[in-house]
């Protein structure tokens, strides 16, 4: 089995070589015709030769349009210059073809046709149109390979330009929900609260998260919901009582994948804006779920009174860094709702999970 295998890979390597590629092309090209016109006096011998004297003459009029022309002109939209000089070339290999029709192929293999003037512009005319049938394949197959090939890199350019923009706005979210974190431990040295060490060691957890854990493309559900629970008790830490903070989780979390640092920013925006303007009665409310593949994501939070700026809530850095992440690994898989009230603010998202 393993020395098939190795004979069909080679049998492969070979078939996809441009030379076999090529060579195979003008073999076929002569018998095709050779046979078609040698079929009237069954004097293959004779159409064989006859194809083999003009064979030089219309072999450098196809590689000489398809590999000097074309991406001398016809690839940079320079479409008139190279008309005109594809019909100069027309010409060009069409008089030579005249020359030897009557002085090699009607001299010696096709006595009984009688010569044709040289310069019949007639006879030139009809000579390149014949012309037509060797360069047609090889012209629509190099046109629709480099058509293929714009293409392709046209996709791989786009597809580049959004991969760095998501590193662009994942690398954003993290330095923003660091800074965040370290002024909460800043105010607890202040304080000089024994908690520091706790908020110190759930910080190490966190930062290895995102320094090791969200260089891929999707981790594990499981990885980003305990990042989530390290944060929670990061904010616990800070609020202790002062928030009323529910957290709960449902359906199977651990069969799914999930973009990095996804959910992270908006239970981050929650904690934000419901102790902007603090008077000790905030609460959030987080609720997250697996259904059929779909997650699912309400975080509803308190909105102080004294707090009315709203705008800064729905165009945070992290959230709108976010979205725009949601817009691009999802596209049409997900589906967000904020809820801006009086007294409270809400986000729903649902997320079709691969």
């Amino acid at each position: 089995m393993i020395i098939i295998a190795a004979d069909k890979s080679r049998f492969a390597n070979i078939l996809n070589n441009r030379w076999v590629q090529h060579i195979s092309y003008w073999i076929f090209y002569l018998l095709f015709f050779a046979v078609t016109w040698g079929s009237y006096d069954m004097n293959f011998e004779k159409t064989m030769m006859v194809e083999l004297v003009n064979l030089p003459a219309k072999i450098a009029l196809v590689y000489w349009v398809i590999y000097y022309l074309f991406p001398k002109f016809l690839y940079k939209r320079q479409i008139g210059k190279f008309i005109l000089l594809f019909g100069i070339s027309l010409i060009v290999v069409a008089f030579t073809t005249r020359f030897t029709d009557n002085y090699i192929i009607l001299k010696y293999y096709l006595k009984e046709f009688e010569t044709q003037p040289l310069f019949s512009y007639v006879q030139i005319i009809r000579s390149s149109i014949n012309l037509g049938t060797v360069i047609a394949i090889p012209f629509i197959l190099k046109l629709v390979d480099h058509v293929n090939r714009v293409q392709q890199n046209e996709q791989l350019l786009v597809r580049e330009k959004l991969e760095a923009e998501l590193v662009f706005l994942k690398n954003q979210v993290q330095p923003h929900f660091l800074f965040n974190t370290l002024n909460s431990l800043y105010s607890l040295i202040l304080k000089k609260s024994d908690q520091s060490l706790d908020v110190i060691l759930k910080l190490s957890e966190l930062l290895r998260y995102m320094l090791y854990e969200t260089n891929s493309k999707s981790v594990d559900l499981t990885k980003e919901i305990d990042s989530i629970k390290s944060y929670l008790e990061l904010e616990k830490i800070r609020y202790g009582d002062r928030i009323d903070l529910s957290f709960n989780l449902w359906g199977d979390l651990g069969s799914n994948q999930i973009a990095p640092m996804l959910i992270l920013p908006f239970i981050e925006n929650s904690f934000k804006h419901s102790t902007k303007g603090f008077d000790g009665n905030a609460w959030i409310t987080i609720d997250l779920g697996i259904t059929n593949n779909e997650l699912k994501l309400k975080i509803e939070n308190s909105v102080p009174q004294s707090s009315s700026d709203q705008e800064s809530i729905i165009g945070g850095i992290g959230l709108q860094n976010v979205k725009r992440r949601l817009s691009l690994l999802y596209a049409d898989k997900y589906e967000l709702k904020i809820t801006d009230n009086e007294d409270s603010y809400s986000i729903n998202l649902n997320l079709q999970l691969q």
